[in-house]
């Protein structure tokens, strides 16, 4: 899995590797960590969800 340079939230640059790897900022992670989860589906990207024979 590559690391993710910029916020996938909100877009704005990710400097700790942690953050790198989970692929949002320290802030975005609290707000979805609040949000429901129908929310937090519509506001994450689908770009890396796996395509292939077996879908």
């Amino acid at each position: 899995m590559s690391e993710v340079r910029r916020c996938t939230v909100c877009g704005r640059p990710l400097r700790d590797p942690v953050s790198r790897a989970r692929g949002t900022g320290p802030v975005c992670a609290r707000k979805l960590r609040e949000m429901s989860p129908k929310a937090r589906r519509q506001l994450l990207p689908v770009d890396d969800v796996p395509t292939g024979p077996y879908l």
